[in-house]
This record gives C-alpha cells, structure tokens and sequence, in this order.
C-alpha cells in the first residue's frame, strides 16, 4: 500500500483592511472554506453551494483570484466550465489597523455561527442515535469532540503551543473530498486561545 501524501502547508497571511472586507463576504467565506478544504469546484458547482447565479459566482471566485486565493485549476475545457482551486492550505488574518480589526471580528462571528451550526447538528444527531428504539449504536463519529482546558501563558509560550499543534495537523494525510478514504469524515479542526473574561459576578 502505497504511503499517502502529507498535508501540505502553503499559509496566506491577510492584513490588508482592504482584502479583508472584500473577504468577509458571507458567499466568499463559504467559497473560501470549500476551496480550503481540498475542493475543485466550477462556478456552477459553487452558485449551487452558496444559492447564487453562477454569473454571481464567477465574480466572487475572480475576486479571490485578485487576492491570491483561488486559481484555475488544470483540466479542458473553456473559461466557463474549467474548475477552480485555492492556492491554499490555510488562511490567516491578521490585522495591523483598527478598520482591519472590525472586518475581520466579522469574519471570526461567521466562523464561530459556523461552527456552533455544525455543533448543534451533531449534537441532536448523538442524541437521537442514544434514544431508545432508535435502533442505531452510538459510535465514535455520532458525539462531538471537545477538550476545554484554561491556564496561564505568556505571548511566547502561546505561540509555541501553537506551532506545535500545527506542526501534528501538518503531518495528517492530504486528503480532500475527491481521494478520502471509505469511511472518512470531514472534520472541522478549530484551535482558539481566547482569553478568559472576568466573571460579571467578580
């Protein structure tokens, strides 16, 4: 059996106040993320993903081309049907101005009403795959994975946990949805440091 690839790491960094307004498009997130995670896609096939023309559509993937994220990926065919691809692996923003901060808070808000959809439905998936009579066994896949821990860390300490972790995602397998294996599930990965906000009854 032949070694499968590891996940190969080509990082964007978005500082631009600019760039990321024209990012924190709720149908470009979505795009963006589609594309991150290993998806080529045609504007058809992204108009059918976000509910949008696919005229919309290929004007929202040239303003990712614009800003370095997406590309035409190989294959025949004309400028209409050829698929698209993200140069990416990972996205990253990081503003350096007070109107760059509020873009990408909106984008952080996106992600997290995201993540807190995907919760939920697992959540009510686990709970009736335990309900008597259901008939099914809840395994592995059917309960939401979440470890919570606080402690004390400075700037640089937190920058090294930080590395480190990366460095374990970027050692997974690259895989997308074209060549996962039978059984593979799409996993959202999310590492947050947020620090903890005093209790209002302090």
């Amino acid at each position: 059996m032949a070694t499968p690839r590891r996940r190969p790491t080509r990082a964007l960094e978005v500082d631009d106040p600019r760039a990321l307004r024209a990012l924190s498009h709720p149908a470009r997130q979505r795009i963006i993320n589609e594309l991150l995670a290993g998806r080529v896609m045609t504007a058809t096939e992204a108009a059918e993903l976000v509910g949008l023309t696919p005229s919309a559509v290929s004007h929202h993937l040239r303003a990712l081309e614009r800003y370095g994220i997406a590309e035409r990926a190989e294959g025949a065919g004309d400028a209409r049907t050829r698929p698209w691809r993200s140069r990416f692996t990972e996205l990253s923003y990081a503003p350096k101005s007070p109107d760059g901060v509020v873009v990408a808070n909106a984008v952080v808000r996106g992600e997290l009403a995201r993540l807190a959809h995907n919760i939920a439905t697992q959540v009510a998936a686990s709970e009736a795959a335990a309900q008597p009579g259901s008939g099914k066994r809840p395994g592995p896949r059917d309960n939401v994975g979440i470890s919570i821990s606080e402690t004390w860390l400075t700037d640089e300490e937190r920058r090294e946990v930080v590395a480190r972790i990366e460095d374990l995602l970027r050692g997974l397998p690259e895989r997308h949805s074209g060549n996962a294996p039978e059984g593979a599930t799409r996993m959202s990965l999310v590492l947050s440091f947020v620090p903890v906000a005093p209790d209002s009854t302090d």
